[in-house]
């Protein structure tokens, strides 16, 4: 079994969808799903049957990566 269950580096999916998409506006899971399937995104660990953690660092290096693509 994984650790990422306790791992501060380790988010749930709806955290990792507010940090996708801002606080206030979070997206929805299937779109980070589909962000996965296309490369986008990290994949979820699964420390267990039905828990899916994504590892938030990852997450930060992959939003940055859009980023600076998206500046040029």
């Amino acid at each position: 079994m994984s650790n990422a269950t306790a791992d501060p580096e380790f988010i749930d999916i709806d955290e990792t969808c507010r940090i996708i998409g801002g606080k206030n506006n979070p997206v929805h899971p299937a779109t980070y799903y589909r962000g996965v399937k296309a490369g986008i995104y990290p994949p979820p660990d699964h420390p267990s049957p039905g828990i899916s953690r994504v590892n938030r660092p990852e997450l930060v290096a992959a939003l940055r990566k859009r980023i600076s693509a998206a500046r040029g």
